[in-house]
Protein backbone atom coordinates (compact mmCIF):
# COMPACT_ATOMS: atom_id res chain seq x y z
CA UNK A 1 0.00 0.00 0.00
CA UNK A 2 1.82 3.25 -0.83
CA UNK A 3 2.11 6.11 1.23
CA UNK A 4 0.78 9.35 1.41
CA UNK A 5 0.28 12.16 3.42
CA UNK A 6 -2.93 12.52 4.89
CA UNK A 7 -3.24 16.10 5.69
CA UNK A 8 -3.23 18.27 2.81
CA UNK A 9 -2.38 21.85 3.82
CA UNK A 10 -4.20 25.01 1.74
CA UNK A 11 -2.19 27.13 4.01
CA UNK A 12 1.60 26.32 3.63
CA UNK A 13 3.33 24.85 6.57
CA UNK A 14 6.62 26.71 5.20
CA UNK A 15 4.57 30.04 5.75
CA UNK A 16 2.78 29.00 9.18
CA UNK A 17 6.33 28.23 10.68
CA UNK A 18 7.35 31.84 10.04
CA UNK A 19 4.11 32.71 12.54
CA UNK A 20 4.78 29.68 15.08
CA UNK A 21 6.66 29.36 18.35
CA UNK A 22 8.98 27.16 19.58
CA UNK A 23 8.41 23.49 17.75
CA UNK A 24 6.20 25.18 15.50
CA UNK A 25 3.61 25.97 18.07
CA UNK A 26 0.40 27.77 17.70
CA UNK A 27 -2.48 29.90 18.43
CA UNK A 28 -5.32 29.94 16.38
CA UNK A 29 -8.59 31.96 16.49
CA UNK A 30 -11.65 30.82 14.20
CA UNK A 31 -13.50 34.29 12.64
CA UNK A 32 -16.70 32.65 12.80
CA UNK A 33 -16.97 31.62 16.73
CA UNK A 34 -15.17 32.77 19.82
CA UNK A 35 -13.04 30.03 19.95
CA UNK A 36 -9.24 30.07 20.57
CA UNK A 37 -7.04 27.16 20.56
CA UNK A 38 -3.60 25.67 20.71
CA UNK A 39 -2.08 24.43 17.36
CA UNK A 40 0.80 23.17 15.64
CA UNK A 41 1.89 24.20 11.78
CA UNK A 42 1.12 20.72 10.74
CA UNK A 43 -2.68 20.37 12.85
CA UNK A 44 -3.34 23.94 10.91
CA UNK A 45 -4.77 25.62 7.61
CA UNK A 46 -5.10 21.68 6.31
CA UNK A 47 -8.08 19.39 4.80
CA UNK A 48 -8.06 15.22 4.98
CA UNK A 49 -7.02 14.54 1.32
CA UNK A 50 -7.85 18.28 0.37
CA UNK A 51 -6.16 18.09 -2.84
CA UNK A 52 -7.17 14.24 -3.96
CA UNK A 53 -8.25 13.89 -7.53
CA UNK A 54 -11.47 11.10 -7.83
CA UNK A 55 -11.83 9.37 -10.80
CA UNK A 56 -14.72 6.48 -11.64
CA UNK A 57 -13.41 3.08 -11.27
CA UNK A 58 -9.99 4.03 -10.25
CA UNK A 59 -8.40 4.17 -7.07
CA UNK A 60 -8.12 7.57 -5.33
CA UNK A 61 -5.25 9.95 -6.52
CA UNK A 62 -4.22 11.55 -3.47
CA UNK A 63 -0.55 12.27 -4.75
CA UNK A 64 -0.26 14.35 -7.88
CA UNK A 65 -1.74 17.36 -6.97
CA UNK A 66 0.03 17.89 -3.68
CA UNK A 67 3.13 17.20 -5.48
CA UNK A 68 1.90 20.06 -8.22
CA UNK A 69 1.26 22.19 -5.06
CA UNK A 70 4.52 22.08 -3.91
CA UNK A 71 6.75 22.47 -6.04
CA UNK A 72 5.23 26.39 -6.52
CA UNK A 73 5.65 26.32 -3.03
CA UNK A 74 9.38 25.75 -2.35
CA UNK A 75 10.18 28.01 -4.93
CA UNK A 76 8.18 30.45 -2.62
CA UNK A 77 9.78 29.16 0.61
CA UNK A 78 13.04 29.92 -0.73
CA UNK A 79 12.47 33.35 -1.54
CA UNK A 80 10.21 34.16 1.41
CA UNK A 81 13.58 33.14 3.29
CA UNK A 82 15.52 34.84 1.38
CA UNK A 83 13.54 38.29 2.00
CA UNK A 84 13.08 36.92 5.85
CA UNK A 85 16.80 36.89 6.29
CA UNK A 86 17.63 40.64 4.68
CA UNK A 87 16.89 44.09 5.40
CA UNK A 88 15.85 45.62 2.20
CA UNK A 89 12.89 47.24 1.44
CA UNK A 90 12.76 46.24 -2.18
CA UNK A 91 11.57 42.84 -3.85
CA UNK A 92 13.72 41.42 -6.30
CA UNK A 93 12.09 40.50 -9.55
CA UNK A 94 12.72 36.60 -8.86
CA UNK A 95 10.84 37.15 -5.76
CA UNK A 96 7.94 39.31 -7.13
CA UNK A 97 7.68 36.07 -9.58
CA UNK A 98 7.88 33.39 -7.11
CA UNK A 99 5.34 35.44 -4.71
CA UNK A 100 2.79 36.14 -7.74
CA UNK A 101 2.66 32.48 -8.14
CA UNK A 102 1.98 31.16 -4.99
CA UNK A 103 -0.90 34.07 -4.32
CA UNK A 104 -2.54 32.66 -7.75
CA UNK A 105 -2.63 28.76 -6.31
CA UNK A 106 -3.94 30.44 -2.88
CA UNK A 107 -6.55 32.19 -4.37
CA UNK A 108 -7.06 29.41 -6.79
CA UNK A 109 -7.07 26.86 -4.07
CA UNK A 110 -8.88 28.67 -1.68
CA UNK A 111 -11.88 26.51 0.35
CA UNK A 112 -13.91 29.72 0.25
CA UNK A 113 -13.98 29.51 -3.34
CA UNK A 114 -14.21 25.51 -3.71
CA UNK A 115 -17.60 26.05 -1.23
CA UNK A 116 -19.13 29.32 -3.47
CA UNK A 117 -18.47 27.29 -6.66
CA UNK A 118 -20.16 24.37 -5.55
CA UNK A 119 -22.63 26.55 -3.95
CA UNK A 120 -23.49 27.86 -7.15
CA UNK A 121 -23.59 24.57 -9.18
CA UNK A 122 -25.31 22.87 -6.90
CA UNK A 123 -28.06 25.75 -6.97
CA UNK A 124 -28.23 25.19 -10.75
CA UNK A 125 -28.79 21.76 -10.17
CA UNK A 126 -31.74 21.92 -8.15
CA UNK A 127 -33.59 25.09 -10.52
CA UNK A 128 -32.45 23.46 -13.70
CA UNK A 129 -35.93 22.19 -15.92
CA UNK A 130 -34.73 19.42 -18.35
CA UNK A 131 -36.25 19.42 -21.77
CA UNK A 132 -39.67 17.67 -22.33
CA UNK A 133 -39.46 14.37 -23.30
CA UNK A 134 -36.24 14.20 -22.08
CA UNK A 135 -36.18 10.72 -20.86
CA UNK A 136 -32.72 10.09 -19.53
CA UNK A 137 -33.11 13.10 -16.89
CA UNK A 138 -36.45 12.37 -16.06
CA UNK A 139 -35.43 8.66 -14.97
CA UNK A 140 -32.20 9.36 -13.21
CA UNK A 141 -32.01 13.53 -13.05
CA UNK A 142 -33.79 14.16 -9.70
CA UNK A 143 -31.65 11.53 -8.06
CA UNK A 144 -28.22 13.21 -9.47
CA UNK A 145 -25.74 15.86 -7.23
CA UNK A 146 -22.55 16.26 -7.84
CA UNK A 147 -20.95 14.88 -4.81
CA UNK A 148 -18.06 16.39 -2.91
CA UNK A 149 -15.44 14.28 -4.17
CA UNK A 150 -16.36 15.07 -8.14
CA UNK A 151 -16.20 18.86 -6.85
CA UNK A 152 -13.38 18.89 -5.40
CA UNK A 153 -11.93 16.90 -8.58
CA UNK A 154 -13.53 19.45 -10.83
CA UNK A 155 -11.42 22.33 -9.03
CA UNK A 156 -8.30 20.32 -8.95
CA UNK A 157 -8.41 20.45 -12.10
CA UNK A 158 -9.12 24.28 -12.47
CA UNK A 159 -5.86 25.14 -10.34
CA UNK A 160 -4.16 22.22 -13.10
CA UNK A 161 -5.47 24.09 -15.77
CA UNK A 162 -5.03 28.07 -14.39
CA UNK A 163 -1.72 27.77 -12.21
CA UNK A 164 0.04 24.76 -12.40
CA UNK A 165 0.32 24.47 -16.20
CA UNK A 166 1.00 28.47 -16.73
CA UNK A 167 3.65 27.95 -14.22
CA UNK A 168 5.40 24.89 -15.79
CA UNK A 169 5.37 26.93 -19.09
CA UNK A 170 6.03 30.43 -18.01
CA UNK A 171 9.84 30.43 -18.75
CA UNK A 172 9.01 28.74 -22.39
CA UNK A 173 9.57 30.82 -25.23
CA UNK A 174 7.63 28.65 -27.37
CA UNK A 175 4.71 27.99 -25.75
CA UNK A 176 1.47 30.40 -26.34
CA UNK A 177 0.76 33.57 -24.56
CA UNK A 178 -2.27 32.47 -23.14
CA UNK A 179 -0.87 28.51 -21.84
CA UNK A 180 2.00 30.92 -19.59
CA UNK A 181 -1.37 33.32 -18.58
CA UNK A 182 -2.23 33.56 -14.94
CA UNK A 183 -4.99 36.51 -14.45
CA UNK A 184 -4.03 37.22 -11.02
CA UNK A 185 -0.18 36.33 -11.60
CA UNK A 186 -0.07 38.84 -14.65
CA UNK A 187 -2.10 41.77 -12.47
CA UNK A 188 0.31 41.31 -9.93
CA UNK A 189 3.45 42.01 -11.79
CA UNK A 190 2.41 44.29 -13.93
CA UNK A 191 4.12 48.18 -14.45
CA UNK A 192 0.95 49.27 -12.31
CA UNK A 193 1.97 47.57 -9.22
CA UNK A 194 4.58 48.35 -6.61
CA UNK A 195 6.00 45.83 -4.63
CA UNK A 196 7.93 46.85 -1.45
CA UNK A 197 8.44 45.23 1.75
CA UNK A 198 7.53 46.52 5.15
CA UNK A 199 9.60 45.19 8.06
CA UNK A 200 8.19 46.20 12.19
CA UNK A 201 10.74 45.75 14.22
CA UNK A 202 8.99 44.81 16.55
CA UNK A 203 7.69 42.06 14.91
CA UNK A 204 3.32 41.90 15.58
CA UNK A 205 2.01 40.51 12.46
CA UNK A 206 -0.53 37.66 12.21
CA UNK A 207 -1.51 35.18 9.45
CA UNK A 208 -4.63 33.97 8.33
CA UNK A 209 -5.93 31.34 6.08
CA UNK A 210 -6.60 33.74 3.30
CA UNK A 211 -3.19 35.16 1.97
CA UNK A 212 -4.54 37.26 -0.66
CA UNK A 213 -5.54 39.91 1.52
CA UNK A 214 -7.75 42.65 -0.83
CA UNK A 215 -8.22 46.47 0.51
CA UNK A 216 -9.63 49.28 -0.56
CA UNK A 217 -10.82 50.13 -4.47
CA UNK A 218 -9.69 52.00 -7.45
CA UNK A 219 -11.69 53.54 -10.07
CA UNK A 220 -15.74 53.81 -9.71
CA UNK A 221 -16.44 51.68 -6.96
CA UNK A 222 -19.01 48.94 -7.56
CA UNK A 223 -23.08 50.16 -6.59
CA UNK A 224 -25.06 48.78 -3.79
CA UNK A 225 -21.77 47.88 -1.63
CA UNK A 226 -21.09 49.33 1.57
CA UNK A 227 -17.12 51.21 0.83
CA UNK A 228 -16.35 49.32 4.36
CA UNK A 229 -16.78 45.82 2.21
CA UNK A 230 -13.94 46.62 0.64
CA UNK A 231 -11.10 46.07 3.23
CA UNK A 232 -12.92 42.70 3.75
CA UNK A 233 -12.50 41.63 0.06
CA UNK A 234 -15.88 42.08 -0.68
CA UNK A 235 -16.98 43.94 -3.89
CA UNK A 236 -13.57 43.72 -5.95
CA UNK A 237 -12.02 41.73 -8.28
CA UNK A 238 -8.38 41.46 -10.06
CA UNK A 239 -9.25 44.84 -12.26
CA UNK A 240 -9.50 47.11 -9.00
CA UNK A 241 -8.85 46.49 -5.97
CA UNK A 242 -6.13 48.93 -4.23
CA UNK A 243 -3.98 46.78 -2.47
CA UNK A 244 -2.77 42.75 -1.77
CA UNK A 245 -1.07 43.07 1.59
CA UNK A 246 0.66 39.61 2.35
CA UNK A 247 2.09 38.41 5.66
CA UNK A 248 5.28 36.26 5.39
CA UNK A 249 6.14 36.13 8.52
CA UNK A 250 5.87 37.77 12.02
CA UNK A 251 8.76 40.50 11.13
CA UNK A 252 7.85 40.59 7.13
CA UNK A 253 4.90 41.37 5.11
CA UNK A 254 4.71 42.35 1.23
CA UNK A 255 2.99 45.40 0.13
CA UNK A 256 1.58 45.20 -3.21
CA UNK A 257 -0.36 48.31 -4.32
CA UNK A 258 -1.38 50.47 -7.09
CA UNK A 259 -0.69 53.86 -4.86
CA UNK A 260 3.14 53.98 -4.09
CA UNK A 261 2.63 55.60 -1.09
CA UNK A 262 0.77 52.72 0.45
CA UNK A 263 4.22 51.00 1.74
CA UNK A 264 4.93 53.65 3.86
CA UNK A 265 1.78 54.71 5.42
CA UNK A 266 0.58 51.13 6.87
CA UNK A 267 1.17 50.03 10.27
CA UNK A 268 1.33 46.47 11.43
CA UNK A 269 -2.17 47.54 13.07
CA UNK A 270 -3.39 48.49 9.58
CA UNK A 271 -1.76 45.03 7.96
CA UNK A 272 -3.29 42.43 10.71
CA UNK A 273 -6.65 44.64 10.15
CA UNK A 274 -7.25 43.32 6.63
CA UNK A 275 -5.46 39.75 7.58
CA UNK A 276 -8.26 39.60 9.74
CA UNK A 277 -11.01 40.86 7.82
CA UNK A 278 -9.96 38.50 4.56
CA UNK A 279 -9.90 35.79 6.62
CA UNK A 280 -12.91 32.94 6.02
CA UNK A 281 -11.83 30.52 8.74
CA UNK A 282 -8.76 31.46 11.11
CA UNK A 283 -5.90 33.73 12.28
CA UNK A 284 -3.11 32.36 14.42
CA UNK A 285 -0.03 33.65 15.70
CA UNK A 286 3.13 32.84 18.10
CA UNK A 287 1.95 30.94 22.03
CA UNK A 288 3.97 34.50 23.05
CA UNK A 289 2.13 37.32 20.71
CA UNK A 290 -0.12 38.12 22.63
CA UNK A 291 2.39 39.05 25.60
CA UNK A 292 4.65 40.54 23.75
CA UNK A 293 2.24 42.89 21.94
CA UNK A 294 -0.55 43.89 24.46
CA UNK A 295 -1.83 46.46 22.32
CA UNK A 296 -2.13 44.38 19.23
CA UNK A 297 -3.60 41.96 21.41
CA UNK A 298 -6.49 44.28 22.45
CA UNK A 299 -7.39 45.11 19.06
CA UNK A 300 -7.65 41.21 17.80
CA UNK A 301 -10.90 40.30 19.75
CA UNK A 302 -12.68 43.68 18.37
CA UNK A 303 -11.28 43.50 14.69
CA UNK A 304 -12.37 39.57 15.24
CA UNK A 305 -16.13 40.44 16.31
CA UNK A 306 -16.51 42.96 13.25
CA UNK A 307 -15.72 40.56 11.08
CA UNK A 308 -17.94 38.19 12.66
CA UNK A 309 -20.92 40.89 12.28
CA UNK A 310 -20.04 41.63 8.22
CA UNK A 311 -18.96 37.92 7.68
CA UNK A 312 -22.36 36.50 7.11
CA UNK A 313 -22.98 39.15 4.54
CA UNK A 314 -21.08 37.16 2.13
CA UNK A 315 -19.96 33.67 3.62
CA UNK A 316 -22.84 31.68 1.79
CA UNK A 317 -23.15 29.31 4.59
CA UNK A 318 -19.24 28.36 4.60
CA UNK A 319 -18.10 26.93 7.80
CA UNK A 320 -14.62 25.15 8.57
CA UNK A 321 -14.97 21.62 8.46
CA UNK A 322 -19.24 21.93 7.20
CA UNK A 323 -19.60 20.94 3.36
CA UNK A 324 -17.17 23.22 1.66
Amino acid sequence: MPQHAKKHHFVPQFLLHHFAGPKGKLVAHQVMNERRFPTAVRDLGHRNFGHSIYRPGQEPDHVSMEEAMGDIEDEAATVVRELVQGRERAVPAHARSALAWLLALQWQRSRFLIHVTGKLVRDEEATWTPPEGDDIWMSEGPDIEMSDEQLQTSMMGFISMYVIEPWLLRHDEDAYYKEQFNHLASTLLSSSMHWSCYRPRGGGLLVGDNSVCFSGVVGTPPEDIPPAFFDHGVGIGFGNFRRLTLPLGSSLAVIISRDPEDASRLRVADINRYTVFNSREFVAHAPDWAMAHPTLARELPQLLERQRMVAPAFLQGYAPGGRN
